[in-house]
């Protein structure tokens, strides 16, 4: 009996066991279905891999995606020409440079010889500079390149700049020339505009009296544009000092800037008024017109970034004019080798009302340059 209780044991293990087989296979068949897994493969590092960028070198870097994206905006190169004499102090040139990592400096020493930039004759001024820069520069020059004078403080300059040089570049827009091409680097239209200088050529004119270089530039325009008509009035801010782009200077040919150099260097004028010519033809080469006198608060605002209520603007200098005669009146009285108590009680006043002029003037020019 227990033998064939063992058969019959035995028997159901085999039919058991090959039941437990096929249903492990056929759970195993759908799993698979459900989930492949590829194989890990090594790939082959000669193959290209789609959608992945060639490595540039072996020790480039990957950097992460930046949080913010880094701005479109062209940095504008800049190059400061200038010309001096050897007792002129340019010091002010050097410090904007070394502070300004996008701006060249480029002094010319017009009575030495021996410095690293000269001229070849020292004659017709700043402009004998300019046109020597130029014709050195003419195919890299920077996006902007701004002409000026060697002193620092001067009437010339603007007044809402402190009469500053440096103060001009820094605050001068960039922006602004490249889009114009050309800019004055003065705002305030006296002297030069409007209706400065009519030329005279074979007539009399009512400008000779009062301005020397009214009676030789008729006959100079005809010598350096013999192609265009001389027109029939020159007017611009003095006083030779200026900006322009690249792209503004490369539309007169590198010719020319020699033929206006060789005038230059052969022309028998006075070296002032040969200077003081090209005061009142810079703006005619560079913007095709003979009358460029901007309206002074729109300079300021859009060359500099100093903007203002055009009342205050006028009313500044309102009070400029007055405390200016006031001052005159001051001076006057203190000349006087003993001032009576009646005087020094004048000259007290003079200076309170002077002192309220002033403390008047610099509250609209911090308000002006506060819009920036």
């Amino acid at each position: 009996m227990f033998h064939k209780f063992y058969q019959q044991r035995t028997r159901g293990i085999w039919y058991v066991i090959p039941t437990i087989f096929l249903i492990a296979t056929y759970s195993f068949y759908l799993f698979a279905q459900r989930s492949p897994v590829p194989l890990a493969t090594t790939p082959d590092p000669k193959q290209e891999i789609p959608g992945l960028p060639e490595p540039e070198s072996e020790d480039a870097v990957v950097s992460p995606p930046s949080e913010t994206p880094l701005s479109s905006e062209k940095v504008i190169s800049r190059t400061l020409v200038v010309a001096q004499t050897q007792d002129e102090d340019t010091l002010w040139v050097n410090n904007l440079a070394q502070d300004d990592p996008n701006l060249k400096s480029a002094v010319y020493v017009v009575d030495n010889s021996s410095a690293p930039l000269t001229v070849p004759v020292n004659k017709g001024h700043e402009v004998m500079v300019y046109l020597t820069y130029i014709i050195d520069h003419y195919h890299n020059l920077s996006d902007v390149t701004m002409f000026m004078h060697a002193h620092q403080i001067t009437w010339h300059n603007n007044d809402f700049l402190d009469s500053d040089s440096a103060e001009m570049v820094r605050h001068l827009k960039g922006d602004h020339v490249l889009k114009n091409g050309y800019m004055n680097l003065r705002c305030h239209l006296e002297p030069g505009c409007p209706e400065h200088i009519h030329p005279y050529v074979g007539e009399e004119s009512a400008d000779i009296a009062n301005v020397p270089e009214a009676a030789v530039i008729g006959n100079a325009w005809q010598e350096l544009f013999p192609q265009n008509p001389v027109p029939s009035v020159l007017s611009q801010p003095c006083c030779g000092q200026f900006a322009a782009s690249a792209d503004r200077i490369r539309q007169v040919p590198l010719s020319k800037y020699a033929d206006f150099r060789n005038w230059l260097l052969n022309t028998s004028l006075e070296d002032r008024i040969s200077g003081r010519v090209w005061e009142y033809v810079w703006q005619w080469l560079f913007t095709g017109q003979s009358e460029f006198c901007p309206v002074e608060t729109t300079c300021y605002c859009e060359g500099y970034g100093i903007c203002f209520d055009p009342g205050e603007y006028d009313l500044y200098f309102k009070y400029r004019d007055e405390a200016r005669k006031l001052e005159e009146e001051r001076q006057e009285l203190l000349s006087k080798e003993q001032p009576e108590p009646f005087t020094r009680d004048q000259i007290e006043a003079l200076t309170r009302k002077i002192d309220d002029l002033h403390r008047n003037m610099n509250e609209i020019k911090t308000r002006a340059k506060e819009t920036r």
